[in-house]
């Protein structure tokens, strides 16, 4: 969701900045350089707008906007431009909760239970040991995107009690602390934990304990903080060939998993900090160096996808907490990306360099951020990056080519004389789902068609595919997340329940349809 990590899941990028073995020289391009870059960006890539910043020694050396905010006024980007940074949120849930350790209010291995006794999953050995660690890792054995529809692609009535009956509904896939599988719902109670203990909602600490001391006056830890009239980035898709703007992702609850507003100029003083361990300009200290420490520790492995191509050796990979940390060919790195319909950011930092960069993006096409990280950091590093400008034009027009073809090829494949075995009439009922709630399948002229009342957007009509499953195509189409629906009969031939999975090989892991049990409302 939050992390769109579109999939752009949490460490695509990097292998974006790989480096090779080969002893090449690299100048580091220069402003003109970068404008031509970034401005080529927006046409290879069909994005209306992009921000992008690079910090070098304490120094913000080059931070700029490109392109459009929006394509109907034609407002343009700058670097006080607001984006929403989706999933980089969490490294600021993760501070807020160091502030509260320096604060001497809680320790990372405290048990999430005595803070949130409501808190409960399957096994109650776990729940007994869950500490607030174990909330920021990715390692509760849930399995990936556990619950996300609760927010994703919207959520009219979402309450934190809705997320502890997720939470202790959804079955886990692997053992406790085994196995990394993102999760935004977790971090959402990390910053309950936050405002239980501060007094404060996650939203103001936030603002008052880490935007305030950074002087990052224009960010804004909600979208629905975000004046109306603000200098802010309009989401898009690029879609049929041409450009679509889509709804704000926003939820106040869910803003410690990803609810932050800012712009590059206020990253940048976010970077700034974090490459000075913790210092701040006034020379004070915004957490300890020990906390700061502590943040950057990896606790999770994550998978590495090897790769015979010069330049993609990753010798470690693992989540830390609230950022990925890798060591690739020598160079350590530490980032996270984020991602909402529409919206894409990268914050990446090479430590060791005193080394930072951003890359915020106003459609959702992750290639773009790759090619423009890959191209300036291979003179930043002094190292060929793994792939191309044009490599990565191809990758993206590629994946989108793949996706349409085997959506095609499913159709085609499918058993074309196969017949529903009820009436279609029959279908047409409210199901329930016990952590979800009720979405309803409606018989019209057209067929049938499914409205969730929990998110508003995701409603469409029913295609049959073949014998009790059907299609279901998004009456909005920027969401590129299609879906089986299946409805399984009982042994009298009655509908015992409605189970649904991602039909689109482009849908974003939030859309957790799998992980539903539709059923009848009798």
């Amino acid at each position: 969701m939050i992390n769109k990590i579109i999939f752009i899941t949490l460490f695509t990028l990097f292998t974006t900045s790989s480096t090779s073995f080969a002893n090449n020289d690299f100048t580091p391009l220069n402003e003109k350089e970068i404008d031509e870059l970034v401005n080529k960006a927006l046409t290879s890539f069909n994005v209306p707008g992009i921000a992008v910043a690079i910090i070098k020694d304490g120094k913000v050396l080059h931070a700029k906007g490109y392109g459009v905010r929006n394509i109907n006024n034609k407002a343009k980007v700058n670097a006080d431009t607001l984006f929403q940074i989706a999933s980089n949120s969490k490294s600021m849930t993760t501070a807020a909760l160091a502030i509260l350790m320096d604060d001497g209010k809680l320790q990372w291995n405290d048990k999430v239970i005595d803070f949130l006794p409501e808190f409960r999953l399957q096994d109650p050995y776990v729940t007994r040991e869950f500490t607030i660690t174990d909330l920021l890792t990715h390692r509760s054995g849930l399995p990936l995107g556990a619950g996300d529809l609760l927010f994703f692609p919207d959520s009219e009535n979402t309450s934190l009690k809705d997320i502890f009956k997720a939470l202790s509904t959804i079955k886990p896939v692997s053992s406790f602390r085994s196995k990394y599988a993102y999760d935004n719902l977790l971090y959402v109670l990390a910053g309950e934990i936050v405002a239980r203990v501060s007094g404060m909602t996650w939203t103001e600490f936030v603002e008052k304990r880490i935007f305030k001391p950074l002087e990052m006056e224009d960010c804004f830890a909600s979208h629905n903080r975000v004046p109306l009239n603000a200098n802010q980035a309009t989401p898009h898709i690029y879609l049929n060939n041409s450009y679509q703007i889509t709804p704000y992702e926003s939820s106040e609850l869910a803003g410690p998993a990803g609810g932050v507003n800012c712009s590059v100029n206020g990253v940048a003083k976010w970077l700034t900090m974090q490459l000075a361990h913790g210092k701040i300009s006034t020379n004070e200290m915004l957490f300890s160096k020990k906390r700061h420490k502590e943040m950057w520790t990896p606790q999770t492995i994550t998978r590495v996808e090897l790769d015979n191509k010069i330049g993609s050796r990753v010798n470690v990979s693992a989540y830390a907490l609230g950022w990925g940390v890798r060591e690739v060919m020598g160079n350590q790195y530490i980032g996270h990306t984020g991602g909402l319909g529409g919206m894409l950011t990268s914050m990446l930092m090479f430590p060791e360099r005193n080394l930072g960069m951003l890359v915020f993006t106003n459609q959702q096409n992750g290639y773009a951020r790759g090619a423009i990280i890959s191209q300036v950091m291979q003179g930043l590093l002094n190292h060929k990056s793994k792939y191309t400008f044009d490599e990565w034009v191809e990758l993206a027009n590629s994946n989108n080519d793949e996706a349409l073809q085997a959506m095609k090829k499913l159709w085609d494949e499918r058993n074309k004389k196969s017949k529903h075995s009820l009436p279609l009439k029959s279908y047409a009922q409210r199901y329930v789902d016990t952590w979800y709630g009720e979405v309803e399948i409606k018989l019209q002229k057209e067929g049938l068609y499914f409205i969730s009342k929990r998110s508003p957007t995701l409603k469409g009509k029913l295609k049959h595919f073949q014998y009790n499953t059907f299609v279901v195509k998004w009456d909005e189409r920027s969401l590129l997340a299609d879906a089986y629906i299946t409805f399984q009969l009982d042994e009298k031939g009655k509908i015992e329940n409605l189970k649904m999975k991602a039909f689109d090989p482009r849908t974003d892991f939030s859309f957790d349809f799998h992980h539903l049990d539709l059923r009848p409302v009798n």
